[in-house]
């Protein structure tokens, strides 16, 4: 059934199955090349004053604040602090395959810029991860087997739902991470990726961008047995006892994310930010339809420290 929106237009074309159309008869193809010829008219019938006047009104196609020199020093020593931590660098491409957040994850496609070319705009890096390993391990089953695979990137993000919060801009870099396994029992990947992602996110808040002291919490989420999260909390304090990490007893509802989700937070010029925010999902499940794989992601907000350190914010 179309939205609201969708009723709205096929009222207005006076073809009440115009979205059905669009959406579930034409093929992929065809579709594609109804809309390139549509974009490709409409871009024809701008004049040059009236391309300005929308690029002026227009909050996602506007240069980032921050300085963008620092940011790629910054960016470079980010990746590589996590090199050091084997978290293997991947430049992943501006453009995301359609559906790579609404299909896996519960998120609304209409929080993500959508594109031509069944293709969207970047809006998680970690998402595209997910499928380039899970293709990857589709295409070398024998080679990959259960070998535990990191991977890091920093990348510019688009979303677009809009935040009226000091600093926020629709398009922004993230620091990324993401572990990829197979359940040998015992939560043997869970504990050591979470680690892993710990002592790598403590490293580069607190040597790449002198953070200071980087405090973790562990939120339960659905998925895993009671268990789990105290099995995660001993190991971590046996494996990073310098770590401070405590479970929240409060932690609220999300369904993003499989049995832990964690919070990173630090302390910079008298206030509280939770930079850092990750668990574990469970996309390369569902995309190689195998309920043993296990897939834990952190995303950190690197252009956020960026501006803290200018005094942006």
């Amino acid at each position: 059934m179309p939205g609201k929106i969708g009723k709205i237009i096929a009222k207005r074309t006076g073809n009440e199955d115009l979205i059905n159309i669009l959406a579930n008869e034409l093929p992929g193809s065809d579709l594609n090349s109804l809309l390139l010829e549509v974009f490709a008219r409409r871009a024809q019938q701008q004049s040059a004053p009236t391309l300005l006047k929308q690029f002026e009104q227009n909050r996602f196609v506007q240069p980032a604040e921050t300085d963008f020199i620092h940011l790629l020093e910054r960016s470079l020593q980010t990746l590589q602090c996590l090199l050091q931590h084997d978290f293997k660098p991947l430049q992943v491409s501006p453009l995301s395959q359609l559906g790579s957040c609404s299909v896996i994850a519960t998120v609304d496609q209409d929080k993500v810029v959508s594109a031509l070319r069944n293709c969207e705009v970047m809006s998680d890096a970690t998402n595209a991860l997910a499928l380039y390993i899970s293709s990857q391990k589709k295409k070398q089953k024998n080679a990959i087997g259960d070998t535990h695979i990191k991977y890091c990137t920093v990348q510019r993000h688009v979303r677009s739902q809009p935040f009226p919060i000091k600093g926020f801009s629709p398009h922004f870099t993230i620091g990324c991470m993401v572990s990829s396994g197979v359940d040998t029992g015992n939560y043997a990947f869970e504990k050591k990726a979470i680690g892993e992602h710990f002592a790598a996110l403590g490293d580069v808040l607190t040597n790449v961008f002198n953070a200071g002291p980087v405090r973790f919490k562990l939120q339960k989420r659905e998925g895993y047995p009671d268990a789990f999260i105290p099995a995660v909390l001993d190991y971590l304090q046996n494996r990073l006892p310098v770590a401070q990490v405590t479970i929240d007893e409060t932690p609220g509802m999300n369904n993003y994310y499989k049995g832990l989700q964690f919070k990173a937070i630090i302390t910079l010029q008298q206030r509280d930010f939770e930079i850092a925010d990750g668990g574990l999902v469970d996309w390369t499940q569902q995309l190689l339809n195998n309920k043993k794989e296990r897939f834990f992601i952190s995303g950190f907000g690197l252009e956020l420290l960026n501006k803290l350190e200018e005094g942006l914010l």
